[in-house]
């Protein structure tokens, strides 16, 4: 239902890409890698993918320049797997059975849980390793000439860089689940290698491009209201709460209405 939402929000634009695609003559080679292109372009704005990102964004800082660096490192993290799925379909015509799919977006939906809570309780899970494993930070000494004295301090960088490790994790999640299967249904047809590793680097460039774009649009409110706590605030809860109803209603609608696992 919470999908469905969002794909009628942006069904003009889905229909404005189908009807491009439609139109393509997939006869010819450039045929295929032009539709390669417009189906990344347009798998990118899925609610899922959209959701995801916006907690990263939320998370990433209050300078613009992180969001599309985000939206960029997730198109790299799915185009990296699609593209391994797409070597096993070209070099060993493997189908990647329906149910495998539900279940790994059912494990999306939980991943966008984990980053809706992530992004509403400020947890970190590289803090919590490193805590449990006692590496804190870093020492520095500091001299105090006037007294005497040399002393050391740990200090904890964590909040003055974004490492973009996350978003390569979660692109690579999508990567293997939802909509991208329906590459790898277009990779079925294609009997060349060489032009089946094209289609999917031009289908990875659109994604890439695609997020990129999306990410910086997102991006936009946080960097006009970082002088603002309270309103940069809410705009975080606010992208945790739509990601948590997206996470919530794929993990409803795959686990219990579906029941991929029962299948």
């Amino acid at each position: 239902m919470v999908l469905e939402i969002f794909d009628v929000m942006l069904q003009p634009v889905f229909s404005a890409f189908q009807a491009a695609e439609s139109s393509i003559d997939t006869a010819a080679p450039a045929g295929i890698l032009l539709l390669g292109l417009l189906t990344g372009l347009r798998h990118s704005i899925e609610a899922d993918h959209v959701a995801a990102v916006s907690t990263m964004v939320a998370s990433g800082g209050k300078k613009l320049r992180n969001a599309p660096l985000l939206g960029t490192l997730w198109g790299l993290g799915h185009t990296a797997t699609l593209f391994a799925a797409g070597l096993l379909v070209l070099l060993l015509a493997v189908n990647i059975p329906e149910k495998v799919s539900g279940r790994l977006e059912f494990g999306v939906g939980v991943m966008l849980l984990f980053l809706a809570v992530t992004a509403l309780t400020g947890f970190s899970a590289s803090r919590f390793f490193r805590g449990l494993f006692r590496r804190q930070g870093h020492s520095h000494p500091h001299a105090h000439p006037e007294h005497g004295i040399i002393h050391t301090h740990d200090h904890d960088h964590e909040g003055e860089h974004h490492h973009g490790h996350k978003s390569i994790i979660v692109g690579m999640i999508h990567g293997m689940a939802g909509s991208g299967a329906l590459m790898l249904v277009v990779l079925s047809t294609i009997h060349s290698v060489p032009l089946g590793l094209a289609y999917i680097a031009i289908f990875g460039a659109g994604s890439i491009a695609s997020m990129a774009g999306v990410s910086t649009l997102i991006g936009l409110p946080f960097a006009k209201a970082r002088n603002y706590a309270k309103m940069a605030l809410a705009l975080k809860y606010a992208s945790a709460v739509v990601a948590f109803v997206v996470g919530a209603g794929m993990v409803y609608e795959l686990g219990f209405v579906d029941r991929v696992f029962s299948q």
